[in-house]
């Protein structure tokens, strides 16, 4: 008698994406967190840099889902989304690094 053994089904490409914006943006609250911890002082200003993991991650998705045919809006909507996303990483970089540099530099 053959036993058969379960079947093994990947995650989507959607799914590991997500992972991986999961996994940095637990290497940046880990940071924070720890950052506050050694210093007693917290990092204001920082929150657009929030922006970044999820305006670099959702591209792939939609890029990904336009290659399959499924993307919402189709090629325009594709291209919105994409244009937006660059926008948010953008900005969040824009206002969030100067902001990270200046409190790191900061003297206790």
């Amino acid at each position: 008698m053959e036993e058969q053994e379960p079947s093994y089904t990947p995650a989507s490409f959607e799914k590991r994406v997500a992972a991986w914006v999961g996994i940095v943006y637990m290497l940046m609250l880990t940071a924070v967190v720890t950052y506050t911890l050694a210093t007693a002082r917290s990092l204001p200003g920082t929150a657009p840099l929030l922006l970044v993991p999820l305006g670099v991650g959702v591209p792939f998705i939609v890029v990904h889902r336009q290659r399959q045919g499924t993307a919402p809006g189709g090629l325009v909507g594709t291209i919105l989304i994409c244009l937006v996303c660059l926008v948010a990483v953008v900005l969040g970089l824009w206002l969030g690094v100067p902001a990270l540099i200046a409190n790191v530099t900061t003297p206790l």
